[in-house]
């Protein structure tokens, strides 16, 4: 796994515990509030680290994209190359 998708991963966890903190805060569950928050800037502040220690990376989608593009174009001409047989 790469640093940039354990940097989401890291988000969405972190996201997902901060909307449960601002539910239970309300009810009273100050404990249980506080801790899943803690939790959360924890995992931001990780999220992070790893997002900017990944920023020069490549993405996979794009570099596998652009494999397969390189592949598929003919050499010598690709999409608009004129037909040798003149038609």
């Amino acid at each position: 796994m790469s640093d940039g998708r354990m940097a989401l991963n890291f988000f969405e966890i972190g996201l997902v515990l901060t909307f449960i903190s601002m539910v239970l805060g309300p009810f009273g569950v100050t404990e249980w509030a506080i801790a899943s928050a803690l939790v959360a800037c924890v995992l931001a502040l990780a999220g992070i680290c790893l997002a900017f220690s990944s920023w020069d990376e490549p993405d996979d989608e794009s570099s596998q994209r652009e494999q397969k593009t390189e592949a598929v174009q003919a050499p010598g001409g690709g999409a608009g190359a004129e037909d040798p047989a003149g038609k």
